[in-house]
């Protein structure tokens, strides 16, 4: 987008409107004073499947090329995978089975289209090749239509170094 007045910041959900079409975006970066993206932004709509644009007035797709200096803030790496896990809310014995999409020792990304509460406790069991985890744990984030980012708070040490060979071994697969 072009043309943008005001300080808005990544990560930030905000609405836009097209004629008669409303959307939700959250914004992706922020084009920065006396740079060539200054008044610019890019955003990611929370709602992939609605297109508020007219289709035939929109220029062919192409990648971001903008790309933000972020600082990765976790300890540990994720690394991509596709595990099943069960998943069990503080205080309840129903079991909600999920994908996880990415992990690392200290916690993994769970696709989930409905959301727990945020900060919510919680015990994932995942399989990890033949392996049984049983690991207490906490939502760290939320992002709707997606799933949660999951923060590990107590593993026993048998525990840890069986994820942490099996981290190692998908990252072996993936070179």
């Amino acid at each position: 987008m072009e043309g943008v007045q005001g300080a808005f910041k990544p990560e930030e959900t905000i609405s836009l409107t097209y004629k008669n079409n409303k959307g939700r975006f959250r914004v992706s970066w922020m084009g920065n004073t006396g740079t060539d993206t200054a008044g610019q932004m890019g955003v990611e709509s929370i709602d992939p499947a609605k297109c508020i644009w007219d289709a035939a007035i929109l220029p062919p797709t192409t990648a971001d090329t903008y790309a933000t200096k972020v600082k990765e803030r976790r300890q540990h790496p994720r690394v991509p995978c596709k595990l099943g896990a069960e998943l069990y809310m503080q205080g309840s014995e129903a079991q909600i089975r999920v994908d996880v999409t990415n992990i690392s020792v200290g916690g993994c990304f769970m696709e989930m289209p409905t959301l727990p509460p945020d900060k919510a406790r919680l015990k994932i069991i995942l399989w990890a090749a033949v392996n049984k985890l049983t690991i207490q744990s906490v939502i760290a984030s939320r992002r709707p239509g997606f799933g949660i980012s999951i923060k590990f708070t107590e593993m026993t040490e048998e525990v840890r170094q069986q994820l942490q060979r099996f981290i190692h071994s998908l990252v072996l697969r993936s070179e």
